[in-house]
């Protein structure tokens, strides 16, 4: 029986893929009613239309999205998305995954999310700002370093979180670094931050393969999707000894059976926006002869027919609901280890509550310092998803969403149900 729950008016997607994770996994989690009716619905729902003054002197609208989620286990985190496909049934199932996110790696976050529906590449730098800096002023008494604190995503970087601190701090006013992280170094952006999200990844795989027995020097990698996460994540896979053989962008795929120069690529990439060279399709990158297979791009981009070619050993979801659940069904179903989202995304969100952190206190660790924060919680968290994926004669992903859940109802039943 489906759960009774919040159903967004239109474009449901990954809310309805949550609630179908959500009501697999209570069939082994013991979750209390009122805790999934919590997570059911989200706390808060937010829609802006955003004016702005073009370069050309028009006026044109953008639709901007916030939604919390669940604020049992401390304030809401979550990322701002700017791309063309960002709708509220969107954003609210981004806030959902958030929630369970900070809860495997056991963080005071509750889930949020947010974004506005626009392609920033065709929006010069300056309309670009405005569209931030009026999104930030539609939500100023909505946000905040203890209540909801904002952070990259897709199509959002250093320079628009620094924007979005700004434009907050001028409203409240006063400087207030603790309302977004992403930010610059020099606005109380931590050291380190830059390439945790795929460093993050990187020190999931390398504790799998101390536990698992998997190979690592030698092993070799394809990485669909080259962007930051994805493009860190080569760096750091390269220096574990792997052989990174391709890499993809949605333009197509470099694939070179030796191993590509990774650190080459990356500084052609970042000063291009383009590979070298295209070998491949992008699509032809999941079928590769590879040891692992890294999802570091959209959601979705791994579904049910393209899983049917794939011939790694293990795919590791970088990317938020990068696999749909007809795709990680075959997988499973084939004996290939799927590594989820909630387990390799931990490396940006640790990041981001460790500059939190650092920003209340106005104390500044040292980049050392973080690296050896996030491995220590890095390990904790591959440790705790495995006992319980054991524990559940489960997969990973079982595991992970077990072990929120629980930790999220416990929470739950201490706050009680106000008034």
């Amino acid at each position: 029986m489906a759960i009774p729950a919040y159903r967004p008016p239109e474009d449901p997607g990954l809310w309805e893929t949550f609630l179908e994770r959500l009501e697999r996994t209570l069939r082994v989690a013991h979750v209390h009613p009122t805790t999934v009716e919590y997570l059911a619905h989200p706390k808060r729902l937010v829609t802006v239309s955003l004016p702005v003054v073009m370069d050309d002197g028009k006026v044109r609208v953008f639709q901007g999205f916030r939604v919390v989620h669940d604020i049992a286990r401390g304030p809401a985190k979550g990322g701002v998305r700017l791309h063309p496909s960002v709708t509220l049934g969107q954003t609210a199932g981004l806030a959902a995954w958030m929630t369970l996110k900070a809860a495997v790696y056991d963080l005071p976050f509750g889930g949020a999310a947010g974004g506005v529906a626009v392609n920033p590449r065709l929006l010069s730098g300056r309309e670009l700002e405005r569209v931030v800096r009026r999104y930030t002023a539609e939500l100023v008494n909505l946000i905040g370093p203890d209540i909801d604190i904002l952070g990259p995503d897709v199509g959002t970087d250093q320079r628009i979180m620094a924007w979005i601190m700004d434009t907050y701090s001028m409203n409240v006013g006063r400087t207030v670094p603790g309302v977004v992280t992403g930010k610059p170094h020099a606005l109380g952006g931590t050291a380190g931050r830059d390439d945790a999200a795929g460093y993050g990844v990187a020190l999931v795989l390398w504790e799998l393969a101390r536990r698992q027995g998997l190979p690592l020097a030698g092993a070799r990698v394809a990485v669909q999707g080259f962007g930051q996460v994805g493009g860190a994540f080569a760096l750091h896979a390269e220096r574990l000894g792997l052989k990174v053989v391709a890499v993809s962008t949605g333009r197509g795929a470099m694939y070179q059976e030796e191993g590509l120069p990774v650190r080459e690529l990356l500084a052609h990439y970042e000063a291009t926006g383009e590979l070298p060279r295209y070998d491949l399709p992008p699509e032809e990158l999941f079928a590769l002869p590879v040891d692992y297979l890294v999802l570091a791009a959209l959601e979705a981009a791994l579904d049910g027919e393209r899983a049917a070619g794939v011939r790694a050993r293990a795919v590791l979801e970088a990317a938020n609901f990068g696999l749909t659940p007809e795709a990680e069904a075959y997988l499973l179903g084939k004996g290939v280890l799927v590594v989820p989202d909630l387990l390799t995304g931990g490396g940006g969100l640790i990041a981001s509550y460790l500059e939190w952190v650092q920003d209340l206190n106005m104390f500044f660790w040292s980049e050392e310092e973080v690296r050896q924060s996030l491995a220590r919680s890095v390990a904790k968290a591959v440790a705790e998803v495995s006992a319980k994926a054991e524990a559940l004669s489960a997969d990973l992903r079982t595991g992970a969403l077990a072990l929120a859940l629980e930790r999220l109802n416990e929470a739950t039943r201490l706050r009680g149900v106000y008034p």
